[in-house]
């Protein structure tokens, strides 16, 4: 368990130190270039995701002591004969019930049975929100964005890229924050979470 902790540390560290070239990345950027800021920071993450496993590896952590979890057989069943909908609905309860990572384990075999379903958008944006709910602010951002990647005009896709934008903020990134929030806005003036970014923008104008 120490050694877990020291690994968990040793992540928070690394990240630190790739968000300042990230924000000095975004500096650079424009509302246009919104797939390469997603495709920039997934890059990032992977090398982050990478050199931690490096460091497990050294340490000798095994995935049995980060965490215990179904097997692909318990959850297969559990969502045997199910839709993406009912599959969906079953998540969210765990969300709401602070069990993210049962939730995660559903809509992940999801993914990996239907690579390419259609409801595969809306897949990661559950997954997201339930890395949001942990304030894993890092995880979420990733599964936004992966949820705009695969449906950018998905039903959740608006508001996806909100969270996304509350992400960043987390994370101190305010030009990824403002990238995010204008390609939002200009993509969907008309909805709900479309307006929310433009109003953002302009209290961000303000300050």
């Amino acid at each position: 368990m120490r050694r877990f902790f020291l690994c968990s540390f040793i992540l928070i560290g690394l990240f630190s130190v790739e968000a300042k070239d990230l924000v000095n990345a975004g500096l650079n950027s424009s509302g246009s270039d919104f797939e390469e800021l997603i495709r920039s920071h997934n890059g990032k993450i992977e090398e982050l995701e990478h050199r931690v496993k490096m460091i497990e590896q050294n340490l000798g952590i095994s995935y049995s002591e980060k965490v215990a979890s179904k097997t692909p057989e318990q959850i297969a069943a559990e969502v045997k004969g199910k839709s993406p909908e009912e599959i969906i609905e079953m998540a969210n309860d765990l969300i709401k019930l602070d069990k993210g990572q049962d939730a995660r384990d559903i809509l992940n075999t999801f993914v990996e049975n239907h690579p390419k379903s259609i409801h595969c958008g809306k897949i990661y944006f559950y997954i997201g929100k339930s890395y949001f709910e942990e304030k894993d602010y890092q995880n979420a951002a990733k599964a936004y964005m992966k949820s705009f990647e695969v449906n950018s005009k998905g039903a959740k896709t608006p508001k996806a890229l909100f969270r996304l934008s509350d992400c960043f903020l987390k994370l101190g990134k305010q030009s990824q924050r403002k990238i995010t929030l204008e390609k939002l806005a200009s993509t969907f003036p008309q909805l709900k979470y479309g307006r929310k970014a433009a109003k953002r923008l302009k209290e961000l104008k303000k300050s």
